[in-house]
């Protein structure tokens, strides 16, 4: 998210720096419609979502196994608690920048809105309408000093109360077609939107002169769309409309006509009048420089989708006899497990602490719940030792060790058959040597990889194996166990018992 909106932020001003560059000779040459117009590059690169590339990679196939031990060897383990700076808890500096943006976003627009709706109450608590036309209406009110429109859903134009004496029946008329202008043509929405991408860059000086540049624009191209049907007299009247209208301060979000800091260069751009064919180039060329603009100021992210790699292809090879594998060793019968020991907290010595609930603490800090939970825990290990059945452990035990005497000497004669096998195979690739050569294999190295085979059968030490097995089986280490877990049980419970009583004094 935040590499984007950085993205974003830094494209935008690219293009409002372009667009503030090209804009009076665009204007000159084309219009100041066309102008106007090219305010939507930025707006259109401002909302434009990050363009996403798909690329396939290829991954050597895992084995289900492989898969499995993989994740047994790499399972996560709890990470140790870390004092972190006070910009690290609050999510770093990006979160902490993310978060002031929108905050004075949010508050230079909340701020706006309500100044609009006090401007517009304002204007419309003391006004009278004298008419209503497409559905807009056309109010007096003696709280604005020239003609202007406004409003979205209810779409108003408000005239001053001394309209009729200032302007004269022409300008009258002019004054309100820019007005309708506005209306029809949409730039009340514009100024809304427009507004709302200012907010979005309310840090960035830029945007605030992008943004009045913008409204020049769009004044000058609403006076182009009054002034093109006009003729000589039309254009020295809405001069004249316009210059008396120049005073007072408009609404926010509202189109105009009385704009006193731009009335010289308004009246310099109606001096500009393209035909109608530099207009629809002008509009082309826009279209192009979208085009070619949007895409080269995008934010592009890559996405890969890994795909398992085809199996490379094996060589045939010419069926020799296979050796077969030496048999699994089987498993030594389990022996009765000790029912797991719920833990014990550990009997303070020395100054030890102990680990409860993420927290290490000395035991006269616990508090009365967590000498309870300890006191439940000792409880249930209690109850699991006073499972365990002794004599149940040595019949197993005695059960296992037969086994093993039993799997041992089937073990032996596993590896015994499985070289007479190995031989075999050895005879019959020297019989197919010259089968093998023509194949384009080396007989050989066949017989090397056979070798090895027979080499790690060999390797299998049937001893430690048994060794292995019956390491856990000792009778005196499970009693040892058992009689230490229930020491430390007693320890754990005299303990509680010392804390408690002292804090009864």
């Amino acid at each position: 998210m935040s590499a984007w909106l950085v993205d974003t932020l830094v494209a935008t001003t690219l293009l409002m720096t372009l667009v503030l560059l090209v804009r009076e000779p665009v204007r000159r040459r084309f219009g100041a419609g066309v102008a106007y117009g090219l305010w939507l590059i930025p707006a259109a690169r401002l909302a434009m979502p990050t363009l996403t590339t798909t690329v396939e990679r290829q991954v050597p196939a895992i084995e289900p196994a492989a898969l499995a031990m993989t994740s047994a060897s790499f399972a996560p383990t709890p990470a140790a608690p870390v004092d972190m700076s006070l910009v690290e808890q609050l999510g770093g500096w990006d979160s902490i920048a993310l978060a002031l943006w929108i905050a004075g976003s949010g508050a230079m627009l909340v701020r706006t809105l309500l100044v609009y709706r006090r401007q517009r109450r304002a204007v419309l608590d003391d006004s009278v309408q004298l008419a209503r036309l497409d559905g807009i209406r056309i109010v007096r009110s003696g709280a604005v000093g020239g003609p202007l429109a406004f409003g979205i859903f209810d779409r108003v134009i408000a005239v001053p109360i001394d309209f009729d004496e200032r302007f004269a029946a022409h300008q009258r008329r002019l004054a309100l077609d820019h007005e309708l202008a506005h209306h029809r043509c949409g730039d009340i929405i514009a100024n809304h939107l427009a507004y709302g991408l200012l907010c979005a860059m309310w840090f960035n000086p830029l945007a605030w002169l992008s943004h009045a540049a913008f409204r020049f624009d769009q004044e000058a191209a609403c006076d182009a769309r009054v002034l093109e049907k006009a003729n000589a007299d039309d254009r020295a009247a809405y001069g004249q409309a316009i210059a008396k209208a120049a005073s007072g301060r408009a609404l926010l979000f509202a189109g105009a006509l009385d704009r006193p800091t731009t009335l010289q260069r308004r009246l310099g751009a109606m001096l500009t009048t393209p035909d109608s064919t530099s207009r629809i180039t002008g509009k082309a060329l826009i279209a192009a420089a979208a085009v070619i603009a949007l895409p080269l100021t995008a934010s592009w992210a890559t996405r890969y989708v890994d795909v398992e790699a085809p199996a490379a292809p094996k060589a045939p090879v010419p069926p020799v006899a296979a050796v077969a594998p030496v048999a699994a060793i089987a498993p030594i019968a389990p022996i009765a497990q000790v029912a797991p020991i719920a833990p014990i907290p550990p009997t303070p010595r020395n100054g030890e602490r102990i680990m409860i609930n993420g927290q290490e603490k000395d035991w006269d800090d616990l508090t009365p719940e967590e000498r309870a939970e300890i006191r439940r825990e000792l409880a249930q290990a209690r109850a699991e030792l006073s499972k365990v059945d002794m004599d149940e452990v040595r019949r197993d035990i005695r059960e296992a060790m037969s086994e093993v005497k039993i799997d041992k000497e089937e073990m032996r004669r596993e590896l015994a058959n499985a070289k007479i096998e190995v031989d075999e195979a050895m005879r019959e690739i020297d019989a197919n040597a010259a089968e093998l050569r023509r194949a384009g294999q080396d007989p050989e190295r066949i017989k090397a990889q056979v070798r090895a085979g027979l080499d790690s059968v060999k390797a299998i030490d049937v001893d430690a194996i048994t060794r292995q097995a019956m390491a856990g089986v000792d009778e005196k280490v499970i009693a040892a166990s058992l009689k230490a877990a229930e020491a430390g049980l007693r320890e754990a419970e005299r303990e509680l018992d010392r804390i408690e009583r002292k804090t009864r004094r």
